[in-house]
């Protein structure tokens, strides 16, 4: 998706800053070669911070708010990428993957700034 938006924009050479606009989701510079790969970090997060009632104090509307933001302030809500010669130049095995937090789906907004000709 990001590439893509590289594409379409006609991005040559310099940086691409990427922000999520919530506090429920983040992003993860990650492998994709193998699908367990996102099992596993979701397994960890769950582990390091259940969703489980009355763990936290922080309680505004459902069971997972208080485990998502201290997931995203573990995490990146905001990544810097360069691009070279039109592409995101990421590793072999290397996706870029907008982890979210929360259990139901939500619709996330993404700013984008790019520097660069």
């Amino acid at each position: 998706m990001v590439q893509s938006a590289v594409d379409e924009h006609e991005f040559d050479s310099g940086l691409l800053t990427l922000w999520c606009v919530h506090t429920g989701a983040s992003f993860l510079g990650q492998a994709n070669a193998d699908d367990d790969v996102i099992a596993d970090i979701n397994a960890f997060f769950e582990d390091l911070l259940p969703q489980k009632a009355g763990k936290y104090r922080h309680k505004p509307d459902h069971l997972d708010n208080a485990p998502s933001h201290l997931r995203a302030l573990l995490t990146q809500t905001q990544v810097s990428i360069p691009v070279e010669n039109e592409r995101l130049p990421l590793g072999k095995v290397q996706s870029l993957y907008l982890f979210e937090h929360r259990e139901a789906p939500k619709i996330r907004r993404i700013r984008c700034h790019f520097i660069g000709n």
